[in-house]
């Protein structure tokens, strides 16, 4: 649990191909000197999330986190989950689950905004990002465990390349508006130059020189 008693978990997904990125791999790339995957990881950990389970290579596995593989891999974001909550057995259903892709910028920003470690919802099972485009974030969100559970069940077995945002027709869910900066993630290489210098900026070192 967190400092105010809320039980939570988080799932990072960091199994894609990083097609648009020349097939390099997004869990090891590195942001402002860190690994893209640990810096989601460290994001969650930060507010109470306990277990933390990352979803994707070996190479992916973070420290103090549990570590699955889809089947098959490369399945898409629903067979990530559905690992995922294999690896939650056990864990209570009113347990809300963070769940953030690895490629965030910003994963910080992203729980900040969802704000679950503040206090549980009660009026809903699950709280999304969405872009000033008004986009659902579905990898940028918190959900109830039972939901979660509830969701894919009608897809056991069939997760794979099925659309995330299928298994959540049936999900209460509440909407929160997100600036950019905290959604926006690494898909090619523009992306990733763009996320480095906007780290920079912010870093100590850089405000000491200006």
């Amino acid at each position: 649990m967190n400092q105010v008693g809320i039980a939570l978990a988080a799932v990072v997904l960091a199994g894609g191909r990083g097609t648009r990125l020349g097939g390099r791999d997004k869990a090891e790339l590195r942001l402002g000197g860190e690994r893209l995957v640990d810096r989601a990881a460290a994001a969650v950990r930060a507010v109470g999330a306990d277990p933390i389970v990352v979803v994707g290579p070996e190479r992916a596995a973070v420290p103090e986190c549990a570590i699955v593989r889809e089947d098959p891999p490369f399945a898409g974001p629903l067979a990530a989950l559905e690992a995922a909550l294999v690896a939650l057995d056990g864990v209570a259903d009113d347990t809300w689950v963070l769940l953030l892709s690895c490629d965030l910028v910003r994963p910080d920003a992203a729980v900040a905004r969802l704000a679950l470690q503040d206090g549980a919802p009660t009026d809903t099972e699950a709280v999304v990002l969405r872009d000033p485009d008004g986009r659902a974030q579905w990898l940028a969100a918190g959900y109830r465990l039972g939901a979660l559970r509830g969701a894919l069940a009608p897809f056991a077995g069939r997760t794979a390349n099925a659309p995330l945002r299928r298994a959540f027709e049936s999900v209460a869910v509440r909407f929160v508006d997100a600036d950019a900066a905290e959604v926006v993630d690494v898909d090619t290489p523009e992306d990733l130059e763009r996320a480095e210098r906007s780290v920079r900026s912010e870093s100590p070192e850089t405000e000491e020189r200006t």
